[in-house]
């Protein structure tokens, strides 16, 4: 009787042990693979969704400076030595000064956007403080920006001798989101166009 008893409470055997530690580790290395997974797709979102969002908060901040260029000014503020179609820089006499960014609180008076083509950045430039300025990278994964220039006609200004007669300027930008589980890397366009609050038909009519 108690030799059968004993018989019965014995443990698992060997092999039994095994193939139950075989499937927990079939188990736990699926779970693990489907974890990092989810987490590879989650990052490589994100990344497109800050992509995206820098790019978009980029070209807001361009379009609101590039609008009041020429602010306080006798011209529209496009500084014509430095401005182009992957460049531009604008001027503008916020605090009504006798002199134009004449300190580091008036950084704001004289800034430069440019496409940094070889680390795909926009970046904004200031010359204040001086003498080194200061430089702020605006969005990244840009792979194209491109600035055109109008007059009045609505008639594209290439020469830029002539961007004194800019009445608004169109801003092109195009971001690259990279590829996501189902979703291959993609393209997209962000167009802004900017009216110049001192063009010169405005300046005219003062």
């Amino acid at each position: 009787m108690n030799l059968r008893k004993a018989k019965h409470e014995q443990g698992f055997s060997l092999l039994e042990l095994m193939i139950a530690l075989t499937v927990t580790l079939i188990i736990m290395a699926a779970a693990t693979t489907l974890l990092a997974t989810s987490l590879r797709t989650r990052s490589r979102e994100n990344k497109r969704s800050e992509a995206l969002n820098d790019a978009e908060r980029a070209l807001s901040m361009m379009s609101r400076e590039i609008g009041n260029s020429g602010y306080g000014l006798e011209t529209n503020g496009i500084a014509i030595n430095d401005s182009g179609t992957s460049s531009i820089r604008v001027r503008a006499n916020l605090n009504n000064n006798l002199f134009l960014a004449a300190s580091d609180s008036e950084a704001d008076e004289d800034v430069r956007y440019m496409l940094q083509s070889n680390n795909r950045t926009i970046v904004r430039f200031s010359p204040r403080p001086s003498p080194n300025g200061t430089t702020s990278v605006m969005a990244y994964d840009v792979t194209f920006m491109q600035l055109s220039y109008y007059d009045a006609n609505g008639v594209l200004v290439t020469d830029a001798a002539q961007y004194g007669r800019v009445e608004r300027v169109r801003i092109e930008i195009r971001v690259e989101l990279p590829a996501t589980m189902g979703t291959p890397a993609s393209m997209v366009g962000l167009v802004s166009d900017v009216a110049l609050r001192n063009a010169p038909a405005t300046l005219q009519q003062f």
